[in-house]
């Protein structure tokens, strides 16, 4: 490099308006980091020559490495303008409308850019990137892998294709993804980290608490790996090392405030202390983004409550909510018409001539309204020596739309009324393929993914010989623990809005009315208040219902030791306790639209 660049300068002393070498001499300050020199250069360049097509598309270049999306799109509009086949400042100007969050033109110009030139891999990987930010996902799976297929070794496609892989849901080959991105690099720090998410999702929490760590002895200072570490020894019940690789985290990234909502829910406030005036003091920046403050806000509502400060802990739960609520499209009065239409299927009359479905008995289904007791019911199951508890699963809804079609959709019956008998039993046993796959091999496994109350009917046609655990609690309880806490990821739409709460709360205990109704005996109801207030003989009588023999493994649930991914997991590790019993009362002065809600259709399933 320093002798093209006494090459240029040569060339320069002897014709200073030379716009060839003034370019590449800006060329050759831009990738020494000189990005000002560059810019002057390749400016005199095209002083002299207007017309200079890849002078334009270099100085786009300068730009954009100055975090000047706008200006540097302008250069390579005006490079295209010259040179309509230059494929590099095509893709270039992709990658800076991609900077600027214009994703769909950012699209069109690398395909345009890959048409000139479909052999480049790195185009490729950054046009699955734009495709993934689009929520395109197979299209984006689908140039990542024809980024691999240009370039095998391509670590950094391996990488995005992992990523890609789960969240279509498809955890295992995500994982293979990572593997393989890590086989090329092993000290790719990122890959690390998103194996160790990857293998959270599967349940294999050891193995995820290694993989972040992996990825911190690489780079002590990621952040993320720190706080995802931390939520997966929370889920392992170790508490005190969660809240530790929090403050590790915030140290690094102390304007994380989705980290302070994780560290709130991993501690018991008794004082205000130094995080929860960290909270306050976050919560108080002027100009703090919506999504920011709403994390904030659902931490200081867990810790003010933990502090007995009832009133300040709903403004903030109230706040968070609404926040919420804000960021999303919901109809309730839609949900209400998609269970009219589920009662409409599911009529007695296709239960009583049902002959198909799969004999296996290993599943056992917990389900309700979340918050309602399910992690305990799961927890009591789970000690015993028969059964495997796996926790939410969310294969059921993903078998059932495979199988047959959405739920939701407008041919669902049709779709029903025309599938075989073998049809119900393939789908049961693919549903039992996929929970064998990732349980211990034993006789029993638990679904405890609360809102398959849906899918009753179908889990009757498809696995007749399953169990079905109905958990049930007081509704002002329910919903008012609902409402203070956040969910990961798409779904409970319903949650954030005291008005939709309760009318959901109410469409589920109509559904669960019908549910008795047409299949009597195929459910077993369990009342959280009752559990608590007799623990043994509801114990007894949940174990009955399983076909299990008494084991007192199950009254000392609290000592079972294994992963729960749920909010619920730090009062599981603890012995039954009273303290939510009636908890609304605390907040009664706050709940009338809630209290309202759900007295206008009163009823019990």
């Amino acid at each position: 490099m320093p002798e093209a660049e006494r090459l240029y300068q040569r060339i320069l002393h002897a014709d200073p308006d030379q716009p060839v070498a003034l370019n590449l001499l800006g060329v050759l300050a831009h990738q020494t980091g000189r990005s000002d020199v560059a810019a002057d250069l390749i400016a005199k360049a095209l002083a002299i020559n207007p017309d200079y097509a890849e002078a334009h598309n270099n100085l786009g270049n300068v730009l954009r490495n100055q975090g000047n999306p706008y200006e540097a799109v302008a250069s390579y509009r005006r490079a295209l303008a010259l040179a309509p086949d230059n494929a590099k400042a095509h893709y270039n100007l992709g990658n800076a409308l991609r900077d600027m969050g214009r994703l769909e033109e950012a699209v069109a110009s690398f395909h345009k850019a890959r048409l000139l030139k479909p052999g480049n891999a790195e185009l490729h990987n950054n046009l699955g990137n734009a495709l993934n930010e689009l929520g395109k996902l197979d299209e984006a799976a689908d140039h990542y892998r024809q980024a691999i297929a240009i370039a095998p070794e391509y670590a950094k496609a391996h990488y995005n294709l992992g990523i890609a892989l789960r969240d279509m849901g498809k955890q295992n080959k995500a994982v293979a993804s990572y593997r393989r991105a890590l086989a090329i690099a092993p000290d790719y720090a990122e890959a690390h980290g998103n194996l160790g998410n990857a293998l959270r999702d599967l349940g294999m929490l050891d193995d995820a608490v290694a993989s972040y760590r992996r990825a911190l002895a690489i780079a002590p200072d990621l952040a993320e790996a720190h706080s995802n570490l931390g939520d997966v020894l929370q889920n392992l019940g170790k508490s005190d090392e969660a809240v530790a690789s929090y403050h590790k985290a915030l140290a690094i990234a102390p304007d994380n405030a989705e980290t302070y909502r994780h560290l709130a829910h991993a501690k018991k406030f008794t004082r205000l202390d130094d995080d929860i005036k960290a909270m306050e003091t976050a919560y108080a920046v002027p100009g703090l983004i919506d999504e920011q403050k709403m994390h904030l806000a659902f931490g200081l509502g867990k810790s003010f409550e933990d502090l007995r400060q009832y009133d300040k802990a709903f403004g903030y739960f109230r706040t968070g909510n609404a926040i919420k609520r804000g960021s999303f499209e919901f109809s309730i009065e839609r949900v209400e018409e998609n269970f009219e239409k589920v009662k409409n299927i599911f009529t007695e009359a296709r239960f009583s001539g049902h002959q198909g479905g799969s004999s296996d008995e290993t599943p056992i289904f917990i389900l309700g309204m979340p918050r309602s007791g399910t992690t305990l019911v799961e927890q009591i199951l789970a000690s015993h020596p028969r059964v495997h508890g796996s926790g939410e699963l969310g294969f059921l809804s993903r078998v059932i739309a495979s199988s047959f079609s959405q739920i939701d959709d407008s041919g669902f019956a049709e779709s029903l009324d025309q599938a075989s008998i073998g049809a119900f039993s393939s789908a049961g046993g693919d549903y039992i393929g996929m929970i064998r796959k990732q349980a211990e091999p034993l006789e029993f496994i638990t679904d405890k993914m609360p809102l398959n109350f849906r899918f009753i009917g179908m889990i009757r046609l498809m696995l007749p010989q399953a169990k079905i655990i109905h958990c049930r609690r007081d509704p002002l309880d329910t919903c008012l623990s609902i409402f203070k806490n956040y969910f990961s990821g798409d779904g409970n739409y319903y949650a954030y809005d005291l008005g939709e709460l309760g009318r959901y709360y109410t469409l589920y205990r109509d559904l669960m009315r019908h549910w008795h109704g047409v299949l009597p005996g195929f459910i077993h109801d369990i009342h959280y208040e009752d559990l608590v207030a007799d623990q043994e003989q509801q114990s007894r009588a949940l174990l009955a219902y399983c076909g299990l023999e008494w084991d007192d493994a199950c009254l000392a649930f609290h000592r079972t030791e294994r992963p729960i991914q749920t909010a619920s997991a730090a009062q599981v590790r603890r012995p039954i306790y009273k303290d939510s019993v009636r908890s609304w009362k605390r907040y009664e002065e706050w709940l009338a639209p809630l209290a309202d809600a759900l007295a206008k259709r009163k009823s019990t399933p």
